[in-house]
């Protein structure tokens, strides 16, 4: 009886000791997990730069079209032109000024 009562100590320790391994290891692996979600990693850094590099991008394209904006309302209107009778040529068409 007390052989008996011995060995199923021994089963329930070597029990006890396999259960808390691989508790020990699967907190390991909620760990990782755990850093790899909430720390920046690699793939985080290089997403925010090119975060950085769309924001810069899209700021220039607003200068620019800005600047394009300026030009549009400072330029002249475009210039008409007509065909030359002899040779075919566009000529750019003149306002004449009538004499009185």
């Amino acid at each position: 009886m007390i052989q008996v009562f011995l060995v199923k100590l021994i089963i329930g320790a070597i029990k006890d000791a396999i259960d808390k391994k691989k508790r020990i290891k699967g907190l390991n692996n909620l760990k990782r997990i755990d850093d790899y979600v909430n720390k920046d990693n690699v793939l985080d850094k290089q997403m925010k730069q090119v975060q950085k590099n769309m924001s810069k991008a899209l700021k220039y394209i607003e200068e620019l079209e800005k600047d394009v904006g300026i030009l549009k309302t400072n330029s002249h209107p475009p210039q008409e032109y007509i065909c030359c009778k002899k040779c075919g040529c566009k000529i750019a068409k003149t306002k004449v000024k009538k004499r009185r």
